[in-house]
């Protein structure tokens, strides 16, 4: 990722509390319900989930989160998405 998507991302109060958590950070990675989020998003999207990734890391997350919608219209979705931000810490 590039320094200025970053620094970006550390400008985001939420953003930059997981990153400086790197024990959550790790946990978290490896979580079951990352994992799940992670096969639920490459079911929907298939090879569109890495352009979208791409493009989020360059700067652009519309389309990952587009994606992140979709998937939490379905109720598995929803739950593993509710599950994983009641394990981010707050603030």
């Amino acid at each position: 990722m590039a320094k200025t998507n970053l620094d970006a991302l550390m400008k985001n109060p939420d953003a930059a509390s997981i990153l400086k958590n790197k024990d959550a950070l790790l946990t978290l990675m490896k979580s079951p319900d990352t994992k799940r989020l992670m096969e639920l998003l490459n079911q929907k999207a298939g090879s569109g989930l890495r352009t979208a990734a791409d493009a989020a890391a360059k700067g652009d997350p519309s389309a990952l989160a587009g994606l992140v919608g979709q998937l939490m219209q379905s109720e598995e979705g929803a739950a593993v998405v509710n599950r994983i931000n009641k394990k981010i810490p707050q603030g």
